[in-house]
């Protein structure tokens, strides 16, 4: 069975300019079902943009940078 979609989604919301990552599997689910997204920061904000799309986690990472303090992973940009 191929997919037809990437496994993670980076999307940007344009009113409090946070990013967010969603799997895509759950996204497809809520398109299904007639659902919109909105930011998980403030859940008012509608206006968000698709900023990438990757097959795993760890490429989604490589655009920041990240440091490991006392065991837990801080972003450092």
């Amino acid at each position: 069975m191929k997919k037809d979609y990437k496994e993670y989604i980076i999307y940007k919301c344009l009113v409090c300019n946070r990013s967010f990552i969603l799997l895509g599997e759950e996204v497809k689910h809520d398109e299904n079902e007639s659902k919109y997204i909105t930011c998980p920061y403030h859940g008012k904000h509608r206006k968000i943009i698709v900023t990438g799309a990757h097959d795993s986690i760890k490429e989604c990472m490589k655009e920041r940078s990240y440091k490991r303090d006392k065991g837990k992973i801080k972003q450092m940009k």
